[in-house]
């Protein structure tokens, strides 16, 4: 898959200064087997060899333009899904968006957004309400973004493996200039996808990551939690009660007003996405659709929880928009899917 971005095809000089892989913004939209691809990005002068391949070079065009290049770096990178050759050049096959490239994503992203939101409002706020009547208020910022926008739709628009699929590595990864200002929300599942957890400026809010995999595993054995010692832990973040019963939202395959609702919130943001996402193909020369979808709606889904909270009052817990307050209030961006988010 070749990229051909606009405004990127600039000849570097070894006089060139190639800005710093941490100012980007990276994204993995990835299903990791064992490296994903920012591992093979950050070691050595790798990232300086895929920054100036947007335009194709050989190795030894690489290494007289002042960027020191292997034959084995090269291999690394390509066994990383990140280059290809052709010919004798090599050539990035990743989006590294520019300055002007990342505003104008995001600023489409918004018009997008709007017009989502303008047909989805009256389901969005039923949706509020139902989880209200659920008696999990204080969830519903975390069910509507890692519930719905960054779960259930991917099953609706495109998985992990139907993009890309590498030695390491499935799905799509690509850079911006720089970071979105304002709210930036993500979900870690553990187990088999069905512990799920949402946060913000950090994940590290959980008690550990390996042991949220354990509570995973017990709750989806037992419908709870029955180690009296992980029942301790999980009672002091709010969890669990002191026999070990959930209470956080438990979602389950069946047919009510919750799902019936996210069924046609589902259909509405796919339809608008798919209906959208030629401009960004045709702006960006991006060949494959499934990623133009997936880079745009990373943007989209942002943009609708900014509209939720300006225009229905989302209340966003504290815990994701700093990270560390009261670790009671894990409870409220937790909950257990019974089948799995992505199912």
């Amino acid at each position: 898959m070749s990229l051909l971005l606009t405004g990127a095809t600039i000849a570097v000089s070894a006089q060139t200064e190639i800005r710093p892989y941490q100012e980007w913004n990276e994204t993995a939209f990835v299903s990791v087997k064992t490296h994903q691809p920012a591992n093979y990005v950050r070691p050595d002068n790798n990232w300086d060899i895929l920054y100036t391949l947007r335009t194709p070079y050989t190795q030894a065009e690489l290494n007289s333009m002042g960027i020191p290049c292997t034959k084995s770096q090269l291999m690394l990178l390509e066994i990383g899904g990140l280059i290809e050759k052709e010919g004798k050049k090599w050539h990035t096959v990743v989006p590294i968006l520019d300055k002007s490239q990342t505003d104008g994503l995001r600023a489409y992203s918004k018009q997008v957004a709007d017009k989502v939101y303008t047909i989805a409002k009256s389901d969005f706020q039923l949706l509020m309400k139902e989880i209200d009547k659920m008696g999990f208020k204080d969830n519903t910022a975390s069910l509507i973004f890692s519930y719905l926008l960054d779960g259930q739709m991917w099953t609706e628009l495109v998985l992990f493996e139907e993009i890309n699929n590498h030695a390491t590595w499935s799905g799509c990864y690509w850079l911006l200039y720089d970071y979105r200002e304002g709210l930036e929300m993500g979900t870690n599942t553990y187990g088999n996808s069905n512990l799920v957890v949402t946060y913000g400026v950090t994940s590290e809010i959980v008690p550990g990551h390996q042991k949220m995999r354990e509570y995973a595993k017990e709750i989806a054995e037992y419908g709870k939690i029955v180690s009296e010692e992980y029942i301790r832990e999980l009672w002091t973040y709010g969890l669990t009660d002191d026999e070990g019963n959930l209470l956080i939202p438990i979602i389950k395959k069946e047919e009510n007003d919750f799902h019936r609702l996210i069924d046609v919130l589902k259909t509405t943001i796919s339809t608008g996405m798919k209906n959208n996402v030629g401009t960004l193909l045709a702006d960006y020369g991006i060949k494959n659709e499934k990623l133009g979808i997936v880079i745009l709606y990373h943007e989209v889904m942002w943009d609708i929880i900014d509209l939720l909270i300006k225009e229905q009052g989302l209340v966003i817990p504290e815990i994701v928009k700093d990270g560390k307050t009261d670790k009671t209030q894990l409870k409220n961006v937790s909950f257990f899917v019974e089948d799995g988010l992505f199912q």
